[in-house]
């Protein structure tokens, strides 16, 4: 049974056709909002490139249409994102990590999820959609990326991430099952990628069609790719790749955006993702102001994503809202991995999705959980001077 017919069963006509053109600016566009993590974004399109060379067709579908009572699962990568680029998949490692998730469930899955918006996260479902004849649903779990399994928008609703299958390139296979408990499946699963050489790959977040429309980030794949549109084509006129990520978001999301920072690099404070820090990539990174932010000086904390930013000792956005570093000139994402001294970038603030700002979720990736002593403020508050300045 091809993707087509799967979608003529649940009766659907409405669908977008994934070519090259369009992997491309949906990986750009999700890079943008991984907030500096999500792994290198080129292992996920090469992957997708080649499952579209080989003439697999890659379809992507609306959340609304999909039948409540299908199953749907998330292929996924976890671990150090520096390891990632030394120990890059192939696609027999998440074919059988689903397939072990299949005998597991004793059910067969019927379209994937990516679980976040990242480099690799995001392209990585469509690659193995197409590698399975699955269709590709337009959702996330986060909207952004973020560096623990249970930091989801599914998981704050009651859909958990049990189980898990974690499988590595030497096809070493676990399956983890905490029922209800999030965080043990996390520390499990950290545990066992770390046992597998810092990286693995995992099916995750099994759910029904009806979960994922009540507990998703909907269309939240399609707000990533008109992001990457924006960006290409502000490098096709020359246009201010800035300008035209924040007009996407108000279109998209029908909320404002904020650059707040032009510098560049000139410290970085880091821990490498080693057994001590559990795989994480964290520190501290200065930047000194440039152009008309000459003078200034922005301070940014990360694990694996940019998390918490000060601008002059001032807060100006924290976790789940969504920091962006991209170039002034080109809009690629400058991440936490691949950043080094002198790098120039713009700073954009972008408010998390609502379904990221729940009780639930501020206890669970908010600023107290990462450690730091102080509550989550909106970034539309922490920037209410700079917005009614604009006006």
């Amino acid at each position: 049974m091809s993707v087509y017919d799967i979608l003529k069963d649940w009766g659907i006509t409405n669908y977008q056709v994934i070519d090259k053109k369009a992997i491309e600016e949906i990986t750009l566009g999700a890079s943008i909002l991984a907030t500096g993590g999500g792994g290198d974004p080129e292992i996920g399109l090469l992957w997708a490139y080649k499952v579209l060379e080989e003439g697999k067709d890659i379809v992507m579908i609306d959340p609304m249409d999909i039948p409540d009572d299908i199953l749907v699962a998330s292929p996924a990568c976890l671990g150090a994102a520096l390891v990632l680029t030394e120990k890059p998949p192939n696609e027999e490692v998440l074919n059988k990590a689903i397939e072990t998730l299949e005998t597991y469930m004793g059910k067969k899955l019927q379209a994937t999820i990516p679980l976040e918006c990242g480099g690799v996260n995001s392209t990585v479902a469509y690659a193995v959609a197409g590698e399975l004849g699955l269709p590709v649903i337009d959702v996330d779990g986060m909207n952004r990326a973020f560096p623990e399994l249970q930091m989801t928008s599914w998981a704050t609703s009651g859909v958990h991430a049990s189980p898990t299958v974690s499988t590595d390139d030497r096809m070493n296979t676990t399956v983890i099952d905490t029922q209800d408990d999030d965080l043990m499946a996390e520390s499990i699963a950290r545990k066992v990628a770390m046992s597998y050489g810092g990286i693995s790959w995992v099916a995750t977040y099994t759910m029904t069609g009806a979960d994922v429309k009540r507990t998703s980030i909907l269309n939240s794949q399609s707000i990533a790719w008109d992001v990457g549109k924006a960006v290409l084509e502000a490098r096709k006129g020359h246009n201010d790749p800035v300008e035209q990520i924040l007009e996407s978001i108000k279109n998209t999301r029908n909320i404002e955006g904020y650059r707040v920072f032009n510098g560049k690099i000139t410290d970085i404070q880091r821990e490498f993702g080693g057994e001590m820090n559990k795989g994480f990539s964290l520190g501290k990174v200065i930047m000194e102001g440039i152009g008309d932010y000459k003078g200034q000086t922005a301070e940014l904390d990360f694990q694996n994503e940019w998390l918490n930013l000060r601008v002059d000792n001032e807060l100006k956005c924290v976790t789940p809202d969504l920091i962006a570093i991209v170039d002034i000139e080109t809009g690629e994402p400058i991440r936490t991995d691949i950043m080094r001294y002198g790098y120039r970038g713009s700073i954009i603030l972008i408010s998390a999705h609502e379904r990221m700002r729940t009780e639930k979720g501020l206890e669970a990736f908010g600023p107290r959980y990462f450690g730091y002593d102080f509550d989550y403020v909106p970034v539309e508050k922490l920037n209410e001077k700079q917005k009614q300045e604009a006006k």
